[in-house]
């Protein structure tokens, strides 16, 4: 968000509280599977995610990095594709600090988390290919 001055705002991170759970449908890769009562804040209103696709801290993700880092090296020196350079890396885990969904883990998906990773690194490096990465997060 922007104000009218052009500076950069804030926006305020909700610390989520929930009392009461509220029966929803439980999600399994998109497809319904049932009914089962999941926890909700009841500032925002966001509801939690219980299913199986839960997402999963920043530390994860930056450990999966480390090991495309060691990937990456051994290629390098194989004659292959090049190493992550610790510019690349810093850039990345700096990416991902600023991403909503590596921080508030409330209502996110695994799933989202996985392709915003993605992203991310092909941002960096778009010689590195989508199955590589998603080889490495398994």
């Amino acid at each position: 968000m922007r104000e009218k001055g052009g500076e950069d705002m804030e926006k305020p991170i909700c610390r989520h509280r929930s009392i009461d759970d509220d029966w929803l449908p439980l999600l399994r890769r998109k497809s319904e599977m049932t009914l089962a009562p999941h926890p909700y804040c009841n500032k925002c209103g966001l509801v939690r995610n219980i299913g199986p696709d839960r997402p999963r801290k920043i530390g994860f993700y930056v450990d999966k990095l480390s090991e495309l880092e060691r990937y990456l090296k051994n290629e390098d020196s194989k004659g292959g594709k090049s190493k992550l350079t610790e510019a690349q890396k810093r850039l990345i885990v700096k990416d991902m600090a600023e991403q909503e969904v590596f921080n508030d883990l409330y209502g996110v998906l695994a799933s989202t988390q996985k392709d915003k990773f993605i992203e991310i690194i092909r941002k960096y490096r778009p010689d590195i290919a989508k199955r590589e990465i998603k080889y490495h997060l398994e």
